[in-house]
């Protein structure tokens, strides 16, 4: 990989985020999980950039609260979605009796992205998807599918939907 000044300022800025995992949560668990609403092409391309990146996406239907239960009853470091704002909240009321919190949340669309970082440790990811512009989603994807080296994947949508990109991480 040729080392360039955004690659540099990249992974400085993912330094605090990935600090913030904690060592015990990321050792006892280095799997990813994503989940996607098939409905947003959003959520369907931020499944493919997963998948593309070796990572699984489960994809949100029927008893959103079970589903929950059921991805979070294997204790991930982390859960990741892109949804709509309703899927979030209950995947968010879920994660929080279990110990999880809302680290993230960016809302999107075609044209890029606002983000709302519910804990200041992950305002230089938040940053950083948010300059991505366009490429919000990718950027987004990148560090989900890997959080300790991210690297931004081309991840235009071309649609003017609005979808909720979400970060909920195991407190330690």
């Amino acid at each position: 990989m040729k080392v360039t000044r955004r690659n540099v300022m990249a992974g400085a800025l993912a330094v605090p985020a990935i600090a913030a995992i904690g060592d015990a949560a990321w050792a006892q668990s280095p799997r990813l999980v994503g989940v996607f609403d098939a409905q947003l092409p959003a959520g369907q391309r931020f499944a493919s950039l997963l998948r593309d990146a070796g990572q699984g996406a489960r994809t949100v239907e029927g008893d959103r609260i079970r589903l929950a239960r059921e991805i979070l009853a294997s204790r991930p470091p982390m859960l990741a979605g892109v949804t709509r704002s309703a899927d979030a909240l209950l995947f968010a009321e879920v994660a929080a009796e279990d110990g999880y919190e809302m680290t993230l949340e960016l809302r999107g669309n075609r044209q890029g992205c606002s983000g709302f970082t519910c804990n200041p440790d992950w305002n230089p990811l938040s940053r950083q998807i948010v300059g991505a512009g366009a490429d919000w989603l990718g950027a987004f994807a990148g560090f989900v599918a890997n959080p300790s080296a991210p690297e931004p994947i081309a991840g235009r949508v071309g649609d003017a939907a609005t979808a909720l990109a979400w970060l909920l991480m195991r407190r330690a």
